[in-house]
């Protein structure tokens, strides 16, 4: 009787073991299933302000105007900013070597002439620029790099806009006339960061910036947020594998 007394507490002393063992691996897979579920609906919250956004985006762009009440209904809403930029100087991003950079003058008021700066954008070798004042009747072509040989007028100290601060500049500003119409800037060399800075007067805006926000309401108590941005050209800027048929009255053979 003794014996199987002991065997009995034995199989009651396993069977707990085993339940509480179960016990805790029911409660980690209802809190890992909880917590997969959360993270599916967040991921679903997130796309659907995302979604708002572009959509915002999109029709104020269409309409080419701010949007300061937009909706899609179902507590989705949205609004959208829009400002000119670079009427006052402009701050480019990186320019391989090779690649053109505009600068619309046509519209511009009082502007005289453009000082403009430039720096590395990575890499060891220092960067040149070829300018081209395109004109109504005629192209005038300038050409800076730190040396000033072969043609090239020697680059200056450089200077600061819009809070970047630049190595080099051009040695004076480059006269406009009033009958310039852009400036095509040319890389040579290496990569580079420009900066352009109107002398006298301001640029017309060179650029549009388009800023949507979008709140959605998932709970009573919570709103989910989504910003997006999406900046265009006033210029019209085609690829620099055009510039040879632009300017030379060439044709492309494909």
């Amino acid at each position: 009787m003794i014996e199987k007394s002991v065997h009995t507490g034995q199989v009651a002393l396993i069977v707990v073991l085993i339940m509480t063992v179960v016990s805790a691996m029911a409660v980690s897979v209802a809190s890992r299933s909880t917590l997969e579920t959360r993270i599916q609906q967040m991921n679903v919250e997130n796309l659907e302000a995302q979604l708002t956004a572009q959509s915002g985006l999109e029709n104020a762009v269409a309409k080419n105007q701010a949007i300061s009440d937009g909706t899609l209904g179902d507590g989705k809403m949205y609004s959208v900013s829009l400002s000119d930029v670079g009427s006052t100087g402009i701050s480019s991003e990186t320019i391989s070597a090779g690649e053109v950079f505009e600068v619309n003058l046509e519209g511009s008021v009082g502007v005289t002439g453009v000082k403009i700066y430039w720096k590395k954008a990575g890499g060891s070798s220092t960067p040149a620029i070829f300018v081209s004042d395109i004109r109504a009747n005629q192209i005038v072509d300038y050409a800076y790099d730190i040396n000033g040989s072969n043609g090239f007028t020697v680059a200056g100290a450089g200077g600061s806009i819009d809070g970047v601060t630049y190595d080099y500049a051009t040695s004076a500003p480059i006269a406009i006339g009033n009958n310039s119409k852009k400036l095509r800037i040319t890389v040579l060399g290496a990569s580079a960061l420009l900066g352009i800075e109107p002398i006298g007067g301001i640029f017309p805006a060179q650029t549009s910036k388009f800023r949507a926000i979008a709140d959605v309401a998932v709970t009573d108590q919570k709103v989910v947020r989504y910003g997006i941005e999406y900046i265009e050209s006033k210029t019209d800027q085609l690829p620099s594998v055009f510039d040879n048929v632009l300017f030379s009255g060439g044709s492309i053979v494909q």
